[in-house]
Order: C-alpha cells, then structure tokens, then sequence
C-alpha cells in the first residue's frame, strides 16, 4: 500500500500553524475565515492529491454538556446546502479517545455568522453539540474521499466569547488543537485500510463469479 496523503483544512492562521507544528507544512493548508473563503478553498482543493480530508479548527460549544476544551469529532455536518454524513467519525472519535482526550460526537453545525444567546439554544435543541462557519463549505472538497472533522471548543453559552477570560481559553484550545495533530495521520491510514479491505471483499467474488468455468 502506498504512503497516506492527508490534506488537512484549518481555516485560521493560528489554527494552522497550531497543526503544522505537528504535522509540518505541507500537510496544512490554510482555508480562510468564513464560509465563502471555505467555498473558495473547497473548490480549489477538491482536484488536489491527497487520499484523506481533515477539517480541523477551533469553535463554539453548543449542546448543553459541552464544556471549553472538548474535542468535537463530527458525524454529521449541518449547513446552508444540506446535511453531509462523515461515516468516519466513530473511528476518528476513538483515536482520539485512546489518546486521552475529551472527545464528543455528534452533529456540528456551520452558519452564516457566529452564533450568539437564543440561534445557539435553538441548535442545541436540535441535537448539535458545535458551531463553526467552514466546516460545511470545506468538506465539499473531499469529493467521496474518507473526511474527519474536528473542532476544539472554546466558547459555549455558559463561557460566551466575548468574555475576558476568552484568550486563555483559546490558547488552551489551541495547544490540543496542537496535540491532537499527531493523532490524524494514524487514524487516515486505519481508515484506508479498512477501505482497501472493504473494496477487496467487494470486488474479489465478483472477479470468482465473472472467471470461466472450467470444462471437464
């Protein structure tokens, strides 16, 4: 099998330097701050060479247990043009997991603007547990390939952003934002694995059904 080749997606400048310190520079890419530089971003990247997408960043705690600090891995994406389904998550959430980190799955939703008081209580009502204004948009360029998606909180409704206390929140968020890099690259390749094996089931009776009987 061939080396991984992860793109990961961090739209901010010091989200992406958090990651490439990880990572190193030619995984990360830098998207870009709201939803239509994301759209931009997505459309450019969606032809690139790479095997597995990640959507990483910072973002707002919605759901009513999320605290500053977790780690929101997405089973689904919840924006303008419709829900995308990340089948991957389960098995991104439990990397993280092993790794010691304090991980929620669960819906993230990407808005318009950022969210305040009474639009986040009424996602939190509808099951979502983050919010953010990229992910939606930049998951459009995996294009069928395996997508991860996670987020650090940093605000959330009892901590809201405009708070004094808000720049120490997010330098603890981006130190895991930090951590959790190393962490990517070993779920890409479990997750190509199981896709090879996946498609090698698939395909191997087909191949025994299509082969010639033979003539005794």
């Amino acid at each position: 099998m061939t080396a991984m080749r992860l793109l990961v997606c961090a739209p901010l400048g010091i989200e992406a330097r958090a990651l490439r310190a990880a990572l190193g520079p030619g995984t990360v890419h830098r998207t870009g701050y709201g939803p239509r530089r994301s759209a931009r971003s997505a459309a450019s990247l969606a032809g690139a060479d790479f095997d597995v997408l990640v959507v990483a960043g910072l973002a707002g705690g919605v759901g009513a247990e999320v605290c500053t600090g977790d780690v929101i891995v997405a089973d689904e994406l919840r924006g303008q043009r419709g829900t995308v389904r990340c089948p991957a998550a389960p098995a991104l959430a439990a990397e993280l997991r092993r790794a010691g980190f304090p991980v929620r799955c669960g819906p993230i939703a990407t808005a318009g603007r950022v969210v305040h008081g009474a639009q986040r209580a009424e996602l939190a009502r509808a099951g979502v547990l983050a919010v953010d204004m990229e992910s939606a948009a930049l998951a459009e360029a995996a294009g069928g390939r395996p997508l991860g998606v996670v987020r650090v909180v940093v605000d959330t409704a009892r901590q809201p952003l405009l708070r004094p206390g808000t720049p120490d929140r997010a330098l603890t968020a981006l130190a895991r934002l930090h951590a959790i890099g190393s962490c990517l690259p070993r779920w890409g390749r479990a997750v190509l694995r199981e896709r090879t094996v996946l498609r090698e089931r698939t395909v191997l009776p087909e191949i025994r059904s299509a082969a010639p009987e033979e003539v005794s």
